[in-house]
């Protein structure tokens, strides 16, 4: 009997103190950065998406690009742990210049960045393009040469981990709802998937650029392409407060082309391995309370034609200037939004 009382005393006296001292283990080192997920992170900001072409023909033609005419967007947003919502209008005053053409797109980019994933979604359908550099094959009293028959479609993911997510932040560059307080980085590795299709009227290639390339009458490229990647994010911070945010990721993709030609029922298909690329760099002003920055995003996609020995490369991104708050939020509030970091997860 008095060996258990002798137990039961040792125990109060020691496990329970210790008990009621612990607290939770943090899912992240505080010294390194400072989250503010449990506030609604509201933004407004300036974007321009783009979704341009590239083409790199054998021999003496030169490279030239097909790029959209797409408009300066106006948009508000916010963000609450780890999901993001934002909606985009376009700005009349700065609506692009007529001389070059006229595009009609549907741009449904997505980038999602939680604590330990990135995921990056493209939902790309643009037509009308005009060609680069400016007068190239263009008509007599004309600055461009406009393709308003030129079409792309393209989908695809690529999700990435981040090895290093108790010391590095992706959200405290691109998100505005952490703040990155002491420079860190990140080994990430993940994967990318992606299907798309060039197609037009007639030829891709102007008969002024390259008449082999018009003789063979390739009007659509299809491409499939998926495999591993790996890659390295880093943010440098200065003062605690000024940061500049860069990350690369490199892919070596299985790949599926195959270059079609209506007129003549013409299709070769091509079976390789490709390097495609993403990067996202973010540069800004970090506080407590709000957060200024500059945001750049760009995912290089390659695809190659056996028949034409021509190079394709598809670069889709945007640029974004953004000015974030965070806001607190009361119970009432708290509540209407509780299922959220279930759904999605913290």
């Amino acid at each position: 009997m008095m060996n258990k009382c002798f137990f039961y005393f040792l125990f109060f006296i020691f496990y329970l103190p210790v008990a009621h001292a612990q607290t939770p283990r943090l899912d992240h080192d505080t010294s390194y950065y400072r989250t503010y997920r449990d506030r609604v992170t509201a933004r407004a900001y300036l974007s321009r998406k783009y979704t341009a072409l590239r083409f790199d023909p054998p021999g003496s033609v030169p490279d030239f690009d097909y790029h959209p005419n797409t408009s300066l967007n106006l948009g508000i947003g916010a963000t609450y742990h780890a999901f993001t919502l934002n909606i985009g209008f376009g700005v009349n005053r700065f609506n692009p210049e007529e001389i070059r053409g006229k595009t009609r797109y549907l741009d449904l980019q997505g980038h999602f960045y939680a604590r330990k994933w990135n995921i990056d979604l493209l939902g790309e359908f643009y037509r009308g393009y005009y060609l680069t550099p400016k007068g190239l094959a263009a008509p007599a009293g004309e600055d461009y040469y406009k393709r308003n028959d030129l079409k792309l479609d393209l989908i695809g993911v690529a999700f990435y981990r981040s090895l290093n997510d108790r010391r590095f932040s992706y959200q405290a560059g691109l998100l505005q709802n952490e703040w990155q307080k002491q420079s860190a980085g990140s080994i990430l590795v993940g994967g990318e998937i992606y299907y798309g299709s060039i197609h037009a009227d007639s030829a891709l290639v102007p008969g002024k650029l390259d008449t082999s390339y018009r003789k063979l009458n390739i009007d659509k490229l299809h491409f499939f392409e998926i495999g591993p990647g790996i890659g390295y994010a880093y943010t440098l911070v200065v003062k605690q407060h000024f940061f500049l945010l860069a990350s690369v990721t490199i892919n070596l993709a299985v790949r599926l082309s195959a270059e079609i030609s209506h007129s003549t029922g013409k299709l070769e298909d091509q079976i390789d391995f490709t390097p495609n690329h993403i990067v996202h760099v973010g540069l800004g002003y970090n506080t407590e309370n709000w957060c200024l920055s500059t945001l750049w995003v760009n995912t290089r996609i390659n695809a190659a034609g056996i028949t034409s020995n021509y190079q394709y490369g598809v670069a889709t991104g945007n640029y974004r200037l953004i000015f974030a708050k965070r806001l607190r939020i009361n119970r009432k509030v708290r509540k209407i939004l509780e299922p959220i970091p279930t759904l999605i997860g913290k």
